[in-house]
């Protein structure tokens, strides 16, 4: 029941994200993350689940900034009102309703923030297991979810093979027939709309393997340093590297990431071609998706690292993924 709540607290974290931050839903699923955290906490959630509870949850909220409202979002609704435009009255009482709240946004999100630390903390020290393991857990629990995400994108290959020499053979062989090009079947599928199809799956393919390559350690390295160091100073850089540089960074790209994407939704952006694939906000989507992934990579090297750098020696083989030392660098299935 623990691990269910979990994913409930991860399922409120898009929406939050997702829906339009003037309406009451905003509120509701703020209220659902913090009780399903909670729940989560008192019932014992999965490590892997609540870590990644715990990250998306608090990054959701950063991004969504209940109670406050952008400059060009209040000037909208204030040309909204001085105009008298349709649903006037609407975005007045939204007015009404915010900026007398605007001073409160900054105080929510420092308590949102000691929220989720204190819970977290209070997960590690009700760990039956020890605080080390439930973090080692954790970690596991994370890059087995990033690996499954990443072996289920690695199959997008097989369409996008497909697609490839399809367009090849309709432009090279079947184009030239007045009776195919005159089909519905060949004005839908043309020849840019396939063209599109390949880089979508592409880009899709690599987005949601990022975090799969970060946790199998076979991402791109630079070797030169880091292979003079001793192990110790190898998990401190990576530990450094992820808590500021690397998960600080994937924070910035879900954020404007996902803003660039409910835009498109909004506008129904399609491809500047004109026989292009419409509905560009799926393919936008998914930078934001992706680097979710990469986050949580992210976060279970940096837990791994901790073990290694401040657990019992009994622990450092099995953490010692990013400093040459791991055995089964591999996070098992289960």
């Amino acid at each position: 029941m623990g691990t269910f709540l979990s994913i409930i607290t991860i399922l409120a974290s898009f929406v939050i994200v997702v829906v339009d931050p003037t309406s009451m839903l905003v509120f509701y699923a703020l209220g659902v993350i913090v009780l399903s955290h909670i729940g989560a906490l008192l019932l014992r959630s999965g490590p892997g689940w609540f870590a990644a509870a715990t990250l998306l949850g608090w990054s959701s909220v950063m991004i969504a900034t209940p109670l406050a409202l952008t400059v060009t979002q209040l000037n909208q609704l204030r040309r909204i009102v001085r105009r008298e435009r349709d649903g006037w009255q609407e975005a007045q009482a939204t007015l009404d309703f915010f900026e007398p709240l605007v001073g409160y946004a900054t105080p929510l999100l420092i308590a949102v923030t000691v929220f989720f630390i204190v819970l977290a903390v209070i997960a590690l020290r009700r760990a039956h297991q020890g605080s080390f393991r439930f973090m080692l857990d954790a970690s596991e629990g994370l890059a087995r979810a990033c690996t499954r995400v990443g072996i289920a994108a690695s199959f997008l290959f097989l369409p996008m093979i497909v697609i490839i020499l399809y367009d090849v053979v309709q432009r090279k062989y079947l184009g030239w027939s007045p009776d195919f090009t005159n089909t519905t079947w060949y004005q839908t599928f043309t020849s840019t709309r396939l063209q599109e199809m390949e880089w979508h799956l592409h880009a899709v393919l690599f987005l949601m393997a990022l975090g799969f390559g970060y946790v199998k350690d076979a991402h791109v390295r630079i070797e030169l340093v880091r292979d003079m160091l001793k192990p110790r100073s190898r998990a401190w850089i990576e530990l450094a590297g992820a808590l500021l540089f690397m998960v600080p960074y994937c924070y910035v790209v879900i954020e404007y990431g996902s803003e660039n994407a409910l835009r498109a939704f909004h506008i129904g952006e399609g491809s500047d071609a004109l026989t292009g694939l419409p509905h560009r906000f799926i393919i936008k989507g998914f930078l934001p998706l992706g680097f979710v992934f990469v986050a949580l990579a992210g976060l279970s090297a940096a837990l791994k690292s901790v073990v290694y750098l401040f657990g019992p020696a009994s622990m450092r083989t099995e953490a010692g993924t990013y400093t040459g030392e791991s055995t089964h660098a591999l996070p098992a299935e289960s």
